[in-house]
């Protein structure tokens, strides 16, 4: 055996180390493992804001769910000063504004919850909101378009067509 065969075989042994290694680290990447503490420390802090969150808007909420829209806008109002950066108020928004028929406007505060808040489009995340996002871009596309050939040069149709296409990019996992 010469030297070379004894490099050869250094390296066919320091590669498969490498390749154990490496297969293992994906195996862990894929279960999730790589840091169990901060993701269980990630979902505490989704509680601990969901809490915070029903006791922030519990009055708005009441509200709508008696068909008090306008009571709970005004309600909304008190929260958004009180707190301003908070993104679940444009989500409040939206839906109030929805009910009220006002598409537009609705797809509007969707898109400005979401720029806060990525994760309202994330399925794995505790806050994802993206079925009802999802079924309000659907109608949003079809009814916008329609009002877009009727007119064509209507600034407000054109910010709210861009609002959806924004939505569904972010629905199908894109970035901004």
């Amino acid at each position: 055996m010469d030297w070379t065969d004894k490099l050869s075989i250094v390296a066919i042994i320091g590669l498969t180390v490498i390749t154990a290694g490496m297969m293992g680290s994906h195996e862990m990447a894929k279960k999730g493992d790589k840091n169990p503490g901060l993701l269980m420390e990630q979902g505490s802090a989704y509680a601990s804001q969901i809490e915070t969150d029903k006791k922030i808007y519990a009055q708005v909420a009441s509200y709508n769910e008696q068909g008090l829209h306008t009571e709970a806008m005004s309600e909304l109002k008190n929260v958004m000063e009180k707190y301003p950066n908070k993104s679940l108020s444009y989500v409040y928004l939206a839906r109030l504004y929805l009910d009220d028929g006002q598409l537009a406007d609705s797809i509007h505060n969707y898109r400005r919850a979401v720029e806060m808040e990525p994760d309202y489009v994330d399925k794995k995340a505790p806050l994802f909101i993206g079925d009802e996002v999802r079924k309000v871009v659907r109608e949003g596309v079809e009814k916008l378009q329609r009002e877009q050939t009727l007119r064509p040069k209507d600034k407000e149709v054109g910010e709210a067509i861009k609002d959806v296409y924004y939505l569904q990019r972010r629905l199908a996992g894109g970035c901004e």
